[in-house]
């Protein structure tokens, strides 16, 4: 799971870590809250979310359990407090337009389409390529090349089961 991180006292730069906002100032990052009555499991940084319907004073958000559940309405950014949460808590999600780094399931190349697969107790929320994009939400577009298990950046990007 995703763990606190730390710069060492000889880094002059941070490292990409995961949900960590790049290409800043982003416009397009809001505060969201998890649905109160949320089924997910596994809440964390790098969690793709989508709108739901529902009365609240906030925007309310819930995670997407997988690559075929959406539209995508953003990712949950790295937060240096907190990156775990549970039904109900508030988070920052980058929306259309925001850069953030997530952790690759297989080849990412630069330009492909990606969609997300959801966190488990045991695992970080990953980007794969779009293989069926007839079925599959768009979370964003890559705009770094990775190795499975690397972190690239992404665009996000969302569509409604279509073309960027």
């Amino acid at each position: 799971m995703c763990a606190f991180i730390s710069q060492a006292m000889n880094q002059f730069v941070q490292a990409p870590i995961l949900g960590l906002v790049d290409q800043t100032p982003s416009p397009n990052v809001i505060t969201a809250q998890i649905l109160p009555t949320s089924s997910a499991t596994a809440i964390q940084v790098g969690s793709a979310v989508k709108l739901v319907a529902g009365t609240a004073s906030t925007i309310l958000v819930d995670v997407c359990s997988g690559p075929t559940d959406g539209p995508v309405f953003g990712v949950i950014t790295y937060n240096a407090r907190k990156n775990l949460y549970s039904a109900g808590d508030l988070v920052t999600v980058g929306c259309a337009s925001t850069y953030i780094y997530l952790k690759a399931s297989g080849t990412v190349t630069r330009a492909d389409k990606v969609t997300t697969t959801a966190a488990t107790t045991a695992a970080d929320p990953v980007v794969a390529t779009v293989s069926s994009a007839s079925t599959q939400y768009i979370t964003g577009v890559a705009v770094d090349t990775g190795a499975s298990g690397s972190l690239v950046r992404i665009n996000i990007a969302p569509s409604f089961n279509g073309t960027v």
